[in-house]
């Protein structure tokens, strides 16, 4: 290579060399000048304080079934058998594990929920599933019962009589003839389209309600129906105050003047051989659900059908029926179904017995 072709190298790499130097300098000088900057930003933004505290750290116990999904009163299945079981163990639960969400199982979660300060709303949720599947779950804390100072007293009336009751623990009847008990005040109410699970049965109107009792066995009666091919139920009605009786009452009457040219006490009777008066409807108990199917009419349905031969044995009677209309009072209504309770229900079945037969025979007198 000649001398002229190195020097011309050596002179293109002092070149770049020379910018390379100048832009550093230049980046440099940048960099000086934000100094400040981040100075001032760090000044006017301080690193937060740590706070300091206890926190109850939910660990899930391995040992232990995984936390199921939400389950409520009706649900059914080996979620309910896990959670039946993690109960017994923790001394909430004694009764059966049968895999069926019902009273029983209901009464354990609401009394778990409550000893653990957690919210008591009976529906084994998120809350409730990871508190009770893990290591911080509470076990039962029994309250001693005091000694008793002296023999107890025989009375016919039992401890755990519920409203809907009448004195002697057979069921209240409500009728015309027998109106609604002074002061009555109901028992436990829930909302049923928060408090059931609506893939089994819809509730027709939002703000529904009825006894937690009653709502319990519906809900294992119709998740029974469901095991047996039978779907597609719905509420049409149950817990109903005074004052929305009064207006069901006074709307039939006035549509009877207005479409059928009836005098206002024509239409008033006509009225009664299908709607209650104020303070004489079962529905003032709630214990009673007009049980339909959407969009048909409900009797001859395999719905009807089904309950009919099946509703005793979950506590369910059929009301009104059209061989005992003339004792009821009320034209037959396949779809008014009203909880009494098993031991009831099936004496009545087996016995060919209304609710006012039943009670004559088998009540004692109540002043």
């Amino acid at each position: 290579m000649s001398r002229s072709g190195r020097n011309g190298k050596t002179f293109f790499g002092l070149a770049v060399l020379t910018v390379l130097l100048a832009a550093a300098a230049v980046l440099g000088s940048r960099v000086a000048s934000l100094a400040p900057v981040v100075r001032e930003e760090m000044e006017r933004t301080p690193t937060p304080t740590p706070v300091y505290g206890l926190v109850m750290v939910v660990t899930p116990d391995p040992s232990l079934p995984t936390a199921p999904p939400t389950l409520r009163s009706g649900s059914v299945g080996d979620a309910v058998k896990n959670l039946q079981s993690r109960l017994r163990n923790l001394g909430y639960y004694s009764a059966e594990i049968d895999g069926q969400f019902g009273a029983s199982t209901l009464e354990a979660v609401l009394l778990f929920q409550t000893q653990n300060g957690i919210q008591t709303d009976g529906i084994v949720g998120p809350e409730t599933s990871e508190l009770l599947f893990s290591t911080a779950a509470r076990p039962m804390t029994a309250t001693a019962t005091p000694a008793p100072t002296a023999e107890p007293t025989v009375t016919p009336r039992p401890a755990s009589r519920k409203p809907y009751e009448r004195e002697d623990g057979l069921p209240l009847v409500v009728n015309r003839k027998q109106p609604l008990p002074d002061g009555y005040q109901t028992y436990d109410l829930v909302t049923m389209n928060t408090y059931c699970d609506t893939s089994v049965v819809k509730i027709k109107y939002k703000n529904t309600q009825a006894e937690r009792e009653a709502v319990d066995a519906l809900m294992v009666m119709l998740r029974a129906a469901a095991a047996d091919g039978i779907t597609n139920w719905q509420i049409s009605a149950a817990y109903r105050t005074t004052k929305y009786q009064k207006q069901l009452f006074d709307r039939q009457v006035q549509t009877y003047m207005e479409k059928n040219g009836m005098s206002k006490s024509k239409a008033t009777e006509a009225t009664r051989k299908t709607v209650a008066d104020p303070g004489t409807s079962e529905h003032h108990l709630g214990t009673c659900f007009d049980i339909t199917v959407p969009g048909v009419s409900f009797k001859g349905t395999k719905q009807h059908k089904w309950l009919l031969d099946n509703c005793w044995d979950y506590g369910f009677i059929l009301r009104y029926s059209e061989e005992k209309k003339n004792i009821t009072g009320f034209l037959a209504e396949a779809w008014h179904y009203r909880y009494v309770g098993v031991e009831h229900a099936k004496t009545m079945q087996r016995e060919d017995l209304c609710l006012e037969e039943y009670v004559q025979r088998y009540g004692v007198d109540i002043e």
